[in-house]
């Protein structure tokens, strides 16, 4: 029968738009790689120049429930893309090694939350964890190589992960929620418990690599030059992250000191010129 051949399931996961495509259909530092990341930043940068306009803008609570359904169609819709076009292995059909347990996805899932609700310790985590581990992937998006705008998946992938960066500075910007360096111990205790449900999900699945643990030539580059041994690569990732959050705070605190001294000076100035006024 045809539907047991494995190059007739070959050619359904490629065809359509749901479907994954030919390697190398999505290629590096293209317009279609830098497109979401223009419309990123430039959606970052608008936000904050009229932000007093939307904190007063009656439509505000509704913009955020759109950001957030957005946010979770993006996230549901790679569990239906799942369900209609299978794993994207024509060998191993196995939809147990696409749990939800990796970093970006719950990154979107806390975001979408956090907009819904205004919760400030799902901020707390999101701050520190989309604006360092979620920043990679934009730049590094290995796991779309075979996908590009002629197909869901990019569409989904970069919803997933834009979607809550902009989030977490839409909730900064409008909200007034402040990054705090003495709150890094949500996010820590997030990827913690996310990294022991991920080493029991990968010793249990065959084909596992959840946290990128274990090989996966999907998975960051820097994933390719380490043993597939799990236990030996989370103390090096657990390294990276601590020192990539300790950049982020140091860059926090420096804007924020800049930010201070002039502040400083303007009311220096100000106070000069109502004395010269007087």
């Amino acid at each position: 029968m045809a539907i047991l051949d494995s190059e007739y399931w070959a050619e359904f996961y490629k065809g359509g738009f749901f479907g994954f495509g030919e390697e190398g259909n999505f290629k590096y530092f293209s317009f279609w790689h830098f497109l979401p990341i223009i419309l990123l930043i430039a959606a970052i940068i608008l936000t904050y120049i009229f932000r007093e306009k939307i904190k007063e803008w009656k439509h505000e609570k509704t913009f955020r429930l759109v950001l957030g359904i957005l946010m979770m169609l993006v996230e549901m819709g790679y569990y239906w893309r799942l369900i209609y076009a299978g794993p994207g292995n024509t060998e191993q059909h196995n939809l147990l090694s696409k749990l939800p347990f990796q970093v970006c996805e719950w990154t979107c899932i806390f975001a979408m939350i956090m907009v819904f609700t205004e919760n400030k310790h799902l901020f707390d985590i999101d701050v520190f964890v989309c604006l360092t581990l979620g920043i990679f992937p934009l730049f590094i998006p290995a796991v779309i190589k075979t996908t590009g705008p002629t197909y869901f998946r990019y569409y989904q992938f970069w919803g997933e992960h834009t979607l809550p960066i902009y989030s977490v500075f839409y909730m900064m910007f409008i909200k007034g929620y402040k990054f705090n360096w003495k709150t890094v111990y949500k996010p820590i205790i997030f990827l913690s418990v996310l990294t022991v449900f991920a080493l029991i999900l990968n010793s249990q699945i065959p084909d596992g690599t959840y946290l990128y643990l274990r090989g996966d030539d999907l998975g960051p580059e820097i994933s390719k030059l380490l043993t597939d041994n799990q236990f030996i690569r989370l103390p090096i990732y657990a390294a990276i992250v601590a020192i990539i959050f300790g950049i982020e705070i140091l860059v926090f605190y420096l804007i924020r000191k800049y930010r201070g001294k002039n502040k400083t000076i303007e009311n220096e100035e100000t106070k000069e010129i109502e004395k010269e006024a007087q």
